[in-house]
């Protein structure tokens, strides 16, 4: 695991050095995956949502790539 630090100037809001950490963890995906490890998951169910996330993307993708041929943004409103 990586240990993260964030040093607090003098001059700084601890909110402000809070959020650095929280971006920093968020950005290293430290949350996820001790959400995704919380409980065993088995290597068939493991399999089955992998591949229901892959569905839920690709059907993004092609989603987007209809409203981007019709000149439209993810929205649907019409791109500038």
């Amino acid at each position: 695991m990586v240990n993260f630090s964030v040093e607090v100037y003098d001059d700084e809001p601890f909110e402000k050095a809070l959020r650095r950490f929280s971006v920093k963890t968020k950005k290293a995906g430290l949350m996820r995956d001790l959400k995704r490890k919380r409980f065993y998951t088995k290597p068939s169910v493991q399999k089955k949502i992998d591949r229901q996330k892959s569905i839920r993307r690709q059907k993004k993708a092609d989603r987007l790539a209809e409203l981007a041929a019709a000149g439209l943004d993810r929205k649907g409103r019409r791109r500038r």
